[in-house]
């Protein structure tokens, strides 16, 4: 494990997962060069990746979506059961929206090229970390989908989804939480970024959307 230690503050442990050790070595090198202290864990396989959560707390993943023994949706998947507030950026070599729409749909905090330049990587990190999500301008086609009256609205993880279902039908946030077996805190947090999504501002408004749009959002 290396570090950057560019500031008093304690390093953010980052799981660089890619099969190529060059890029592995790059994305680090680029990373060191940011004012914000890293410190680094490197995984080649998705099995690698997942003993490296399991055994270190990390801050933060960038994810390959091309893995020798497993897709890195699959990976991303099992991540997510196992942390599902843990920050994830996808560095892919595949930059059409397809990817990234699947992508974010289990929950990736960003979607990025591995060709992006350092100032995009050190964008959607701080992105991400400061709880927003970061899509590359740089993807080819539209990344929004149909909400069944002829308009569009931002995609939901499944996660998402079933937190607005559930609150929707009135169960209480601490329900919600022992149903899908998280804390509180969790729940609260995947319904801010329902908020955040839709652009909606009270608790009356998430109640109105989830009533109007219904079984759309499934």
């Amino acid at each position: 494990m290396t570090a950057a230690p560019r500031t008093d503050a304690s390093p953010l442990t980052v799981l660089v997962v890619d099969d190529h050790a060059v890029v592995r070595r790059g994305t680090m090198d680029i990373l060191a060069d940011m004012p914000r202290p890293f410190a680094f864990l490197e995984a080649g396989t998705s099995a690698a990746a997942l003993d490296m959560v399991r055994a270190h707390p990390c801050g933060l993943i960038l994810l390959d979506l091309s893995l020798p023994d497993e897709s890195g949706f699959a990976t991303l998947a099992a991540i997510r059961r196992l942390e599902p507030e843990l920050p994830v950026i996808i560095l892919s070599m595949h930059m059409e929206a397809e990817y990234a729409r699947r992508a974010l749909a289990l929950s990736a905090n960003g979607y990025l090229g591995k060709n992006s330049a350092p100032d995009e990587l050190a964008q959607a990190i701080e992105k991400v970390l400061g709880g927003e999500t970061y899509v590359s301008p740089g993807l080819s086609g539209d990344l929004t989908t149909r909400d069944g009256s002829g308009g569009t609205s931002p995609r939901l993880s499944p996660r998402e989804r079933e937190v607005m279902h559930r609150l929707a039908r009135g169960e209480k946030l601490t329900d919600v939480a022992a149903a899908m077996r998280v804390t509180v805190q969790t729940a609260g947090t995947y319904r801010t970024r329902i908020m955040k999504k839709l652009g909606l501002a009270t608790t009356a408004d998430f109640f109105r959307y989830a009533l109007k749009k219904g079984g759309m959002l499934s």
